[in-house]
Order: structure tokens, then sequence, then C-alpha cells
């Protein structure tokens, strides 16, 4: 029984080393393949710490709260379906708050949907003494579908760069044998609001209101594809 074991992996073993050399024996041309694209992003997450520290002990958590969200309701924000609280770890790991500070603290997620609104609930929220706010992230909610279109543009790159290379020689390119994808494909924005082309200041802490105005845009998000592909030459 053993030696049947044996020889059934060494016939394993041969056959698949027969099947890499029959596929490395032949003749092929490796060529890579880009792809990229811009878009602005249209899914903004905005983190707001409430703290009875930033008014001196003059108004409470509650307090802040109930403004917060009397405010963000004026700009026309969705607080039942676009504001929802984070758990304290959360804003511990965000704001870096000492261990005494953070029963006195929520922390809060606003989705928005475009620079402009961003930049009122910034102002808005400083309006009403809420100062420690931050853009958490930057999305697209298309960046999927995106992704598989720069992907087939790749290879359309690619097979095109085969061809230019093929056709002098009076070859054909043939089937793809090997496809590697790069890494990397989403490149984000640093969460920077930008004037005229000029970066603000990060998006971070204790930002001033007038800081923002209506033309301020957000850095696009890069959706990119970079493969490389090994066709058959026939």
């Amino acid at each position: 029984m053993k030696k049947i074991i044996l020889l059934l992996i060494v016939f394993s073993s041969t056959l698949l080393h027969s099947q890499e050399k029959n596929f490395i024996d032949k003749p092929y041309l490796e060529v890579q393949g880009k792809a990229d694209t811009l878009v602005t992003p249209n899914r903004i997450y905005i983190d707001v710490l409430i703290s009875e520290k930033d008014t001196k002990g003059k108004k409470s958590v509650e307090e802040l709260e109930s403004e917060m969200l009397s405010k963000l309701k004026s700009l026309g924000i969705d607080t039942e379906k676009n504001v929802t609280m984070q758990d304290m770890m959360s804003n511990y790991q965000k704001f870096f708050l000492k261990q005494t500070e953070i029963q006195k603290a929520k922390s809060y997620s606003i989705l928005v949907y475009d620079a402009k609104s961003t930049a009122k609930v910034f102002i808005g929220l400083e309006e009403v003494g809420i100062s420690n706010v931050r853009i958490d992230k930057l999305e697209h909610s298309e960046e999927s579908k995106l992704q598989l279109l720069m992907n087939a543009e790749a290879m359309e790159n690619a097979k095109a760069n085969a061809i230019s290379f093929t056709k002098p020689l009076g070859q054909n390119v043939g089937k793809a044998l090997l496809i590697n994808q790069g890494k990397n494909n989403f490149y984000r924005g640093n969460n920077k609001l930008l004037i005229r082309g000029v970066a603000l200041q990060d998006s971070g802490y204790k930002t001033k209101a007038q800081d923002y105005n209506e033309n301020i845009e957000f850095e696009k998000i890069t959706i990119a594809s970079d493969i490389s592909v090994r066709f058959a030459l026939e």
C-alpha cells in the first residue's frame, strides 16, 4: 500500500512538473496594462466629539448633544439616518482622551454627501460651541463598479501593448496565459479640503469656521488598476 501511495506521489509530481515545463516552453510575451480615473468623494464621514471640557463645564454633554442635533436638522441633515453614536473605545483611539474624560464625552459620526455640506456642518457645529470635529474618511458610492471598469480598461491596454510589439514581427497575440494584478488599486486623498487648489488644515481638531466657504472641494479619489499579462504568441 505504501509503495502505491509513493508511486502516486511521484506520478503527480512528475505530471505537475511536466505541465509547468510545457507552460514555460510556450512562446509568450509579458506586458503591463494600466488604467485609472479620478472621482469626487460623495460619502464623507465626519467625526464629532462633544465634551464638557469644551465649555469648561458650563454645558452638559446632554445639552451639547441636543444643540448639535438641532443644528444639524436646521442644515438639512437627516439625524435619524445619517448621525450615529460611536463607542467609547473609538473615542479614546480617535481623540486620545484621558481616562478621566471619557465618561464626560460622546462621539458621533455624521454622513454627508458633498464638500459644501461638510463645510456647513463644521461651521454650524462651531456656532453651537462644538469644535472637536474631523473628517474620518472619504468614499465614493460607485467605487466597486469603477474598479471593475478600470480592470477591464487595463486589460484592453495590456492587449494593445502586446499587439504593438507583435505586429511588426508578423506574429499574433494569443490567449492570456497568466494575469497578475498589482496591489493598492485604491488611492485616497488625505481627507483634505481644498480652496482654489490650496490644501487647508488636515480637517483636524479645533478647525476654525472661517477656514471654510462655498469654494471648497475635496481631493479626488484615484481608482486605478495595474496588471501584468502574459500572452501566448502565435
